[in-house]
């Protein structure tokens, strides 16, 4: 299956929260189940820090919080650029 290209950090962001919803909920198909598989495999190159600082809501980050998200997120886009998931 060719992987999804996304338009923006935000967007991939946004789907894996609603993917993992639907998992939590027990109502996710077999399409999106392998979706969200994918998503976790790229998140999984990253740090349990930098994953556990995109989880925390992005709003009123400030200082070192609000550098810290920044550093994930673009680490974040470095791996989806590279797997192809996110268009450059």
């Amino acid at each position: 299956m060719k992987p999804r290209a996304y338009s923006s950090l935000t967007a991939f962001l946004a789907h894996h929260a609603a993917l993992g919803g639907a998992r939590d909920r027990g109502s996710i198909g077999t399409a999106d189940a392998a979706i969200l598989a994918e998503m976790e495999s790229a998140l999984a190159e990253m740090p349990d820090a930098e994953r556990a600082t995109l989880r925390a809501a992005p709003t009123k980050l400030t200082g070192a919080a609000a550098r810290c998200r920044a550093r994930a997120e673009l680490h974040l886009a470095h791996i989806l650029v590279a797997r192809g998931m996110l268009a450059a």
